[in-house]
């Protein structure tokens, strides 16, 4: 198997009601960059793709054909407080404040997207 340098084996691929939005969010949020933005006739996101670190996350504009498909993600942050104040300030949900787990430093918080993210610090 051989797969792209820019991918990875298993990569999420999110469907949102408001792709724009969600590219904006993950941007402020988990200082993301963009790895590929494909318009569509309409101007919205037909396909994306978003880096954290070393992650790739698919995703793309809801349609009529594609209705919106959220997920949960792990991720390892440099920063629990930051990126959960952050996610706050951008309009997330909390589902768990910052706190110290038998697992890590740990918060969890939903985006205005519907996707939930439980964010751990990195040692």
């Amino acid at each position: 198997m051989k797969i792209p340098p820019q991918y990875l084996p298993v990569m999420p691929y999110l469907i949102v009601n408001d792709a724009k939005g969600f590219l904006a969010f993950a941007i402020l949020v988990f200082d993301a960059t963009e790895q590929l933005i494909v318009p569509d006739s309409n101007e919205d996101i037909r396909h994306g793709e978003l880096r954290i670190e070393d992650a790739v996350i698919m995703f793309a504009q809801a349609s009529e054909n594609w209705t919106q498909k959220t997920a949960g993600m792990f991720l390892y942050v440099n920063a629990v407080n930051t990126v959960y104040e952050k996610a706050l300030r951008e309009g997330a949900k909390s589902l768990q404040v910052p706190k110290q787990q038998e697992y890590g430093y740990a918060a969890g918080f939903e985006d205005p997207f519907g996707n939930q993210w439980w964010i751990n610090q990195a040692e």
